[in-house]
């Protein structure tokens, strides 16, 4: 039985900085002039994708993960495999196909660290539940990413948590939210997270994004145990019962976002299993957050173990609403 099972995308990522792209006014668009050539000023690669992401982390702060993502039978997914093998992460269930190419994300990196992405989902949306071993599966958590809208799948995933006694925890994408709350509210209410930044919130809520406590108030009762709402450089929300905290973002320097909500997200399911404890949690993720946005990629600067007791006392965690 592994620790955790990530379920959901694998991608393969390009990153592109350049000082010739700045935003225009008011600092919400960057345009790309038609017909220009423009120099790039750094080129990185690496792979990505919620289930590959979240593995990582988790890998890496000593728990036993296993992941189900598939890709294409191409060079992308060839590379996909061996980086998950190199974090230790088992990949007997990850899936390869001739049908559709890995996915492909090219990030536009803005100089505060903001992107904007051009995705090719190409295989990554699109993992066949009749291919995976149900029988097999067996973890004490599943995280769940994006399953490309597949509630079918997720229903599944979901079932077999019940079966063997495990716990869920779900970062919904926006092909999932598009179901709308009525047909995602039996689901939600079968986990245990429900991991969502500011924006899905306000979207499964049916609130505008400036009415954080009636977003707040309408979705802490779905999950059984925790709502984690992300805010960017706002912090993070997190609810318990009858409890809610807000967690400020560690002060490092950003150059790059892709990626800090799954380690977020990642980091607080390992914190919970492995320390207890939903504030010592929010401090674990928002650390492994802070050291991801130091650097471009969607997996370097990951915490390599738990922080120390002094580490997470210095990040700022207070009673909310």
């Amino acid at each position: 039985m592994f620790d955790v099972i990530t379920i959901g995308s694998a991608t393969y990522d390009v990153f592109i900085r350049s000082a010739s792209l700045e935003a225009s006014e008011p600092k919400t668009e960057t345009c790309l002039p038609i017909g220009a050539k423009i120099d790039i000023d750094e080129l990185a690669f690496g792979t990505g994708g919620g289930a590959t992401n979240a593995a990582a982390t988790l890998s890496r702060l000593g728990l036993d993960v296993a992941t189900i993502c598939s890709v294409g039978r191409d060079v992308h997914g060839q590379e996909i495999v061996s980086t998950l093998r190199a974090d230790d992460v088992s990949v007997k269930f990850v899936q390869q196909t001739e049908d559709d190419l890995t996915g492909y994300s090219v990030i536009i990196l803005a100089g505060s660290g903001e992107r904007t992405v051009l995705v090719h989902r190409g295989a990554a949306g699109k993992i066949d539940a009749d291919r995976i071993p149900w029988p097999k599966l067996g973890a004490k958590w599943f995280y769940i990413t994006s399953l490309g809208g597949d509630l079918d799948l997720l229903k599944r995933i979901i079932d077999r948590a019940e079966v063997v006694d495990a716990k869920v925890s779900f970062n919904p994408g926006n092909t999932e939210l598009k179901s709308g709350f009525a047909e995602l509210e039996p689901l939600l209410r079968r986990i245990d997270i429900l991991n969502l930044n500011r924006e899905e919130a306000a979207e499964l809520a049916g609130l505008d994004r400036t009415d954080l406590s009636g977003i707040v108030a309408k979705l802490r009762n779905l999950p059984k145990m925790t709502l984690l709402v992300t805010d960017g450089l706002g912090g993070a929300y997190a609810t318990e019962g009858a409890d809610s905290w807000h967690c400020e973002i560690v002060d490092v320097p950003r150059i790059n976002t892709t990626g800090a909500g799954d380690a977020f997200g990642s980091g607080f399911v390992a914190g919970l299993m492995r320390l207890n404890g939903v504030r010592t949690a929010l401090a674990v993720g928002m650390l492994n957050a802070a050291g991801l946005v130091q650097q471009t990629g969607a997996k370097r600067g990951l915490l390599e173990k738990f922080p120390t007791k002094d580490e997470i006392a210095q990040v700022v965690i207070k009673p909310w609403n």
